[in-house]
């Protein structure tokens, strides 16, 4: 690694940072100046107006999230936060880290929830409670509920809540492969599910594959396995009239997710287009 510099100028560390990550990734300065914003909690255009000098403590914190950052490690991860439609969201490694074509699934949710009468929400495999958190941001009537089986990400969710303000979103452990409610109370059931096939991990960027929650990529099978069980349950979830808005794969998923769907009754099956004019969100209405 390039020699780190022996003072605590801001632009000096910036150029090194740049330097040590130049190899690493094509955004390197960037991600210099992301990751030195997020240590000294300003914004990029404020890092450059900075007057002051980084402490020791921060030049020795700044060269070991470098030196992770180096070997893979997701700079989230490493600054513990990141942007999502517009809110704050604490990260760790118990929650898969938000990714802008999601926003699309908000933006459908929003969009087709706020015009039914009544904004009952549920959200499964919520992880960091990016999108329960969002919509409920933006549908200030609505009560939405997050479900997770890992109680470690319901904490990263809970946290994510307070940080925001928000009153009207909830978290619950569940198990959604395994519970099944009694009868149909929401309006909208929302979900990015684990959809990687067994087969295909090895294909996934190493600081995903290395770094993210196995538990959020995956269902260790052909990546359909929360689609299916939810054709086939979700008339106890959703009442008539009410949405399946999901986020699906690339390639051939988006169809082998339909196939799911479409032999079950249901009114409406419809692929949406994220903003790379990918096929990403499928929205289905419960009869």
């Amino acid at each position: 690694m390039v020699t780190a510099p022996q003072d605590g100028q801001i632009t000096n560390w910036l150029n090194w940072s740049a330097a040590a990550l130049v190899h690493s990734l094509e955004d390197n300065k960037q991600e210099a100046e992301w990751l030195l914003s997020s240590l000294l909690n300003c914004s990029k255009s404020e890092l450059y107006l900075q007057k002051n000098e980084l402490s020791e403590e921060q030049c020795e914190l700044f060269q070991d999230w470098i030196s992770r950052r180096i070997k893979g490690e997701p700079a989230q991860y490493i600054a513990g936060w990141t942007e999502f439609y517009g809110h704050r969201f604490n990260v760790n490694k118990s929650v898969l880290i938000p990714r802008a074509e999601t926003e699309r699934l908000v933006d459908v949710a929003i969009y087709t929830l706020q015009e039914l009468e009544k904004h009952q929400i549920v959200d499964i495999g919520t992880g960091s409670g990016c999108i329960a958190i969002s919509v409920a941001a933006e549908i200030p009537s609505a009560s939405v509920l997050g479900l997770d089986i890992s109680p470690e990400a319901l904490v990263t969710a809970e946290e994510n809540a307070f940080i925001n303000k928000l009153l009207n979103v909830q978290f619950l452990q569940t198990d959604f492969l395994q519970f099944t409610p009694s009868e149909p109370v929401y309006d909208g059931l929302l979900m990015n599910p684990p959809y990687i096939p067994t087969n295909e991990m090895d294909t996934l960027m190493k600081e995903v594959r290395d770094y993210e929650p196995d538990l959020a990529l995956t269902d260790h099978e052909d990546g359909l396995t929360f689609y299916r069980h939810l054709a086939d349950t979700a008339q106890k979830w959703v009442r008539p009239g009410g949405w399946l808005i999901l986020e699906v794969g690339l390639g051939e998923h988006p169809q082998k997710a339909i196939t799911c769907f479409d032999t079950k009754g249901f009114a409406q099956l419809e692929l949406i287009a994220d903003f790379n004019t990918d096929d990403r969100i499928l929205k289905v209405q419960v009869v």
